[in-house]
């Protein structure tokens, strides 16, 4: 056959293939006599004045795989004559030449790719033939890149062939790696060995590329190709994901990925491919982070590129942080990774607006427990996250700090509403003394209270009413046990603003409390408080009104004195609320004054107004005019105990003061008559003005009393206002009950009002 074949062209052998190959697939045994000549006779045809026919044989052959009708043995016949499993080598004979091994190999593609397209059990059909395949893929894809490399060219030209020829790899394999749709895995679980033979081979032969030494690290190579392959082709799996990313991830990390230095691009599409694409590719992401030289790339890039290039590495960080199982592969060389990189001091070059990206990364990936319980991988995380927006103490004040300390803690307080219920109180009180620390350092506190305001803002979030008031009541405390904290003034100054409009009544209660927490300071004083405390303009009507609306059974109205006398001097003095606070004062019920000796200071400022007030009365006028006989009046009435012994024992609801404030009422109660001349009259007040109306016996035989003999400082201090006419008249009420009532109470609030 030889012989006879010599003088003939190769074309007619082209048109005997065919035949010959239809020969063949009637033999389908491949220990047959008969089966071996037809064997023979195609690959003497195939290899007639080679390579002339090669690619008619290769199309037939590969046509035939889709029925089964291609014998094995004919593709393992030509991988030997063509000596494929050493594609690396020169050959002497069969050598293919670039020309025709790259039709080869599109000859491959197309039908690879018909294939998959056509047929649903693909590896099911094809898995006979994939070793020889796989094979030939080798030899087809080298020969071009073999003949045609030259290792002395510029890097841009080797960098532009390595794209072209990584472009013609992935037509090749991509049918056998790659889903054609997301829904659709290429191979599934019981094809496993086949899939690993075929991504063996996908990367023996990368790896064995020049380009692989000749390309510099930080440039587009065949690791950056094979990353941004998987990104666009390999990633976009839904179904099936579990077993087929195992599968990838098991191959592909063999690559040399030490030589991927990621351009900011690349770093991006981890993030993107972290956050849109399965889960189960995490894993990979993971093995080639912990893999690459970040130590090298951050030391060798330019100083004003490296802020944004952390960012997104950060960025993939927290990304992987979010499942343990994301990194279990690799969790001692990520964490030793981490906390190196937790140790640069240029994390607060990050601009605000990369930091606003990573804080809703950190939002969204974080876990559960990132603040009451973290792992350490999340806490190394958490540490860098507080140097990128600079909330460490002596952080030099600027408009970009500010807000990216703003923009730490909202992410803090999102991550702590995502922790279990019972966690969350001690992580709150855990995150208000981080802030606390802060602040207390903060170089322009007024500012900072932007920040502040947050650990109150968070509140609108909570929908479960008992974690709510959990989280107001610790808030509070923390104040109440920490008076000299920033947080104090602060906290008066935004907690309205903060919250919904629903949460006015909250707002106030808190403030009352806040207050309270301020005046046990012992430089505390009433200016102070006024300088902070904010009432928006837009709340103003709604806060008078709970204020002001005297406390019954029926509207459930919490007395707040505190906060009522800072209202009343917020904005500068306003007669026409003085006036409401007369008529409010003079309708309150002891069982709902909350704060006695906050009531007392109340009651201090609104006499204080009425004898300011009093000099610039006529000598006489209508009675009905007057505002101090209801007040003593009221006053004479609020210091009796007319409740039964009775009536106590069987009620635990307040009825009465208590004996201390009954006293400095009575005693208030005296001295505002002593100052009276007669209802419609105006009041003394000058100094050494008559005393018609003395109540000197009665305070003395008041002091007399056993029952007061626990109030002895505060009847001896009453004695010379009112002994001393000379000095005092009705414009000492108010330094005189906040006297008395300092004796009885010792609340720092009473120095003054």
């Amino acid at each position: 056959m030889q012989q006879a074949a010599a003088g003939l062209p190769p074309h007619q052998f082209s048109a005997l293939l065919p035949i010959a190959f239809a020969n063949l697939a009637s033999q389908p045994d491949p220990s047959s006599p008969l089966h071996a000549l037809c064997l023979q006779h195609v690959l003497f045809f195939v290899f007639h004045h080679f390579p002339d026919n090669i690619v008619s044989g290769l199309e037939l052959a590969l046509e035939g795989c889709n029925t089964n009708s291609t014998p094995a043995s004919l593709l393992d016949s030509i991988v030997d004559k063509l000596e494929a499993t050493e594609y690396m080598k020169k050959k002497s004979s069969f050598d293919l030449g670039s020309a025709k091994a790259d039709e080869c190999a599109r000859v491959l593609s197309k039908r690879l790719d018909e294939a998959r397209t056509k047929l649903p059990n693909f590896y099911g059909i094809w898995s006979r033939y994939l070793d020889s395949v796989t094979r030939l893929a080798q030899l087809f894809l080298f020969v071009p890149i073999r003949d045609g490399y030259e290792p002395n060219q510029a890097v841009s030209v080797l960098q532009r062939e390595c794209y072209e020829y990584f472009a013609r790899v992935a037509a090749v394999f991509s049918p056998l790696i790659a889903p054609y749709s997301p829904t659709h895995p290429p191979f599934s679980p019981s094809h496993e060995a086949s899939a690993i033979l075929v991504l063996d081979r996908f990367v023996e032969f990368l790896s064995s590329l020049h380009f692989n030494s000749s390309i510099p690290p930080g440039m587009q190579n065949i690791q950056s190709l094979v990353w941004q392959y998987y990104c666009e082709k390999l990633s976009i799996l839904t179904h099936g994901t579990q077993h087929y990313y195992d599968v990838i991830e098991r191959q592909l990390v063999r690559l040399n990925w030490q030589a991927l230095w990621p351009s900011r691009l690349a770093i991006t599409a981890m993030e993107s491919c972290l956050d849109m694409r399965s889960p189960d590719c995490a894993s990979f992401v993971s093995q080639i982070v912990a893999r690459i030289p970040w130590s090298n790339i951050l030391q060798t890039m330019h100083e004003d590129s490296r802020p944004s290039y952390l960012a997104s590495l950060f960025g993939v960080l927290v990304r992987l942080a979010a499942r343990p199982r994301n990194y279990d592969k690799v969790r001692a060389s990520l964490l030793e990774l981490t906390k190196s990189l937790s140790l640069r001091s240029d994390w607060n070059k990050i601009s605000p607006e990369d930091a606003a990206n990573i804080a809703l990364a950190v939002t969204k990936s974080l876990p559960s427990d990132s603040l009451s319980n973290p792992v350490e991988m999340v806490s190394v995380i958490q540490v860098i996250w507080r140097k990128i927006c600079c909330f460490v103490a002596r952080e030099p004040y600027s408009e970009t700090s500010l807000f990216k300390q703003k923009l730490w803690i909202q992410t803090e307080c999102s991550l702590l509403l995502k922790s279990e219920s019972s966690q969350i109180p001690a992580a709150y009180n855990s995150l208000i003394s981080d802030v606390n620390s802060l602040a207390l350092n903060h170089s322009n506190l007024r500012e900072f209270r932007l920040v502040t305001r947050e650990l109150t803002a968070m509140w609108k979030n909570i929908t479960d009413t008992k974690l709510g008031e959990s989280i107001v009541s610790i808030f509070a405390e923390y104040l109440a046990t920490n008076p000299t904290s920033p947080l104090i003034l602060t906290s008066v100054n935004t907690i309205i603003e903060s919250l919904n409009v629903d949460q006015l009544t909250t707002a106030l209660k808190v403030i009352e409390k806040i207050i309270a927490a301020y005046f046990l300071r012992t430089d505390s004083n009433w200016a102070e408080l006024l300088h902070w405390i904010q009432f928006p303009n837009g709340s103003l009507k709604s806060i008078k009104s709970y204020l002001m609306t005297v406390p019954s059974s029926e509207n459930k109205v919490q007395m707040l004195p505190l906060t009522l006398k800072v209202f009343m001097d917020y904005g500068g003095s306003d007669d026409n609320k003085f006036f409401d606070l007369h008529y409010y004062v003079v309708s309150i019920r002891p069982k709902h004054v909350t704060s006695e000796a906050g009531f007392v200071c109340l009651l201090a400022r609104l006499i204080q107004w009425m004898a300011y007030r009093s000099p610039t009365l006529p000598a006489s006028f209508a009675p009905t005019d007057d505002l101090l006989p209801p007040v003593i009046r009221y006053l004479g009435k609020s210091s009796k105990d007319e409740s039964s012994f009775l009536t106590a024992l069987i009620s635990s609801k307040k009825s009465a003061h208590s004996q201390k404030m009954r006293v400095v009422l009575q005693i208030m109660e005296l001295y505002l008559m002593q100052q009276t001349i007669g209802e419609g009259k105006r009041p003394r007040c000058e100094a050494n003005s008559p005393v018609l109306n003395s109540r000197i016996t009665t305070l003395k035989e008041m002091a007399q009393q056993k029952s007061n003999q626990n109030m002895s400082n505060a009847f001896n201090k009453a004695t010379a206002y009112f002994v001393q006419i000379d000095t005092h008249h009705i414009q000492s009420s108010s330094k005189l009950l906040l006297e008395i009532g300092r004796c009885a109470f010792g609340d720092r609030f009473l120095s003054d009002v």
